[in-house]
């Protein structure tokens, strides 16, 4: 019998301990979390601005620096658990790509289609898939996978996505669905292969890693090796994600939680609609850290307390998606210019799709006044 290689005996190192903490989180926190908001649906209780629990409560009166002191310490607990396994699994990722010679595909859309069979089991907000996504990066992967993998996990997972389907009307799902789905399947690769080429051109750096990429044709080696050597490089790349991450991390929650506790998604109620409004709330969406589902409880929570449909479809594709700290995670490690057009490509399709929504439910109110009318 052929003996194994010590590369290929890492590499199935690497993907044991990838199943092995998949499955802890994925069994014993994710999945259940996941179902108990499914449950609840639109009902779920929001104690924080940014959370769905909070340890550490507040009230309207009290100052707001204790106010953004306590729901960034909530932001962080509420995504300790998701945070931690994208960290474990970013660095399993860099180690694991840099073992294996074959990174993607030419076809840019096969790789935003690997990146979202990647990405949709995850079933962690796009805060905790950032680490995911710089460990797939600096390890090697292809710019669209790596995006696809980040934008696929809070909103494709199938438990969010049941979740829509029970709590908002036919047409509002249909509208994130489908605004979701082109974007990471047709505008990510097109942007990565016509506007993003110079990112995409880059191939794997050293000096992007913290270990270099094992030689295919190193010879057979014990076990004995091959654990050592795993191990070594897992302690070395994890933390490598995690120093260049964590302090990110921090950042993110607490510019969240001041933008959070000075501009409540509650005063849309009053707010009239606007070119610059909407503009603003499609930032607001985009900027704002919050955990997974969140984006769809909140937004059934504003349509129940009467916000204007333009702007609570503007919130359920943008809230969510992305977040000022993936924003700050691609700007560090692939590029500005990345950053900045996703950026601007999501708002401008929340808009878009906070219009569609709009006239959509001004038609449905114009036909039910007609039906009424006609029935008097």
């Amino acid at each position: 019998m052929r003996a194994v290689s010590l590369n290929n005996m890492r590499i199935l190192l690497v993907l044991a301990v990838l199943f092995a903490t998949a499955t802890m989180f994925w069994s014993g926190s994710r999945y259940p979390s996941l179902n108990e908001k499914a449950i609840m649906g639109g009902s779920a209780a929001l104690e924080d601005p940014l959370s769905f629990e909070a340890s550490l409560q507040t009230q309207p009166g009290d100052p707001l620096p204790q106010r953004i002191l306590f729901s960034t310490v909530n932001w962080v607990e509420t995504n300790l658990e998701g945070m931690t396994f994208g960290l474990v699994i970013g660095a399993c990722l860099l180690t694991l790509i840099g073992l294996i010679s074959v990174r993607g595909h030419r076809n840019g859309y096969v790789n935003s289609a690997l990146g979202v069979l990647v990405g949709t089991p995850l079933g962690v907000c796009v805060n905790c898939a950032a680490p995911v996504a710089k460990g797939m990066h600096d390890g090697g992967a292809r710019l669209e996978t790596t995006l696809a993998t980040m934008f696929s996990s809070p909103t494709l997972n199938i438990v969010v996505v049941s979740m829509l389907l029970s709590i908002f009307p036919p047409y509002l799902v249909v509208i994130k669905l489908t605004l979701t789905l082109v974007f990471i399947l047709l505008v990510v690769p097109w942007l990565s292969r016509r506007v993003f080429s110079d990112e995409r051109a880059l191939t794997y750096d050293d000096s992007l890693c913290a270990i270099a990429p094992a030689e295919p044709s190193q010879p057979d080696g014990s076990l004995a090796s091959a654990l050592f050597m795993t191990g070594s490089d897992l302690i070395k790349n994890l933390w490598y994600v995690v120093s260049r991450t964590v302090p990110l991390m921090l950042l993110a929650g607490a510019l969240g939680a001041v933008a959070a506790n000075l501009l409540p998604l509650q005063t849309l109620v009053d707010l009239e609609p606007t070119v610059a409004s909407l503009v603003l709330v499609a930032l607001v969406g985009i900027f704002l850290p919050v955990p997974v589902a969140f984006d769809i409880v909140v937004v059934a929570v504003l349509i129940s307390t009467g916000v204007p449909m333009i702007y609570s479809m503007t919130l359920l594709f943008t809230l969510g998606i992305f977040s000022i700290y993936p924003f700050m995670i691609v700007w560090r490690s692939i590029s500005a210019k990345v950053a900045i057009v996703l950026t601007l490509v999501l708002i401008a399709m929340g808009i878009a799709g906070g219009v569609v929504a709009d006239r959509i439910h001004q038609a449905e109110l114009q036909q039910m006044m007609q039906y009424l009318e006609q029935t008097q």
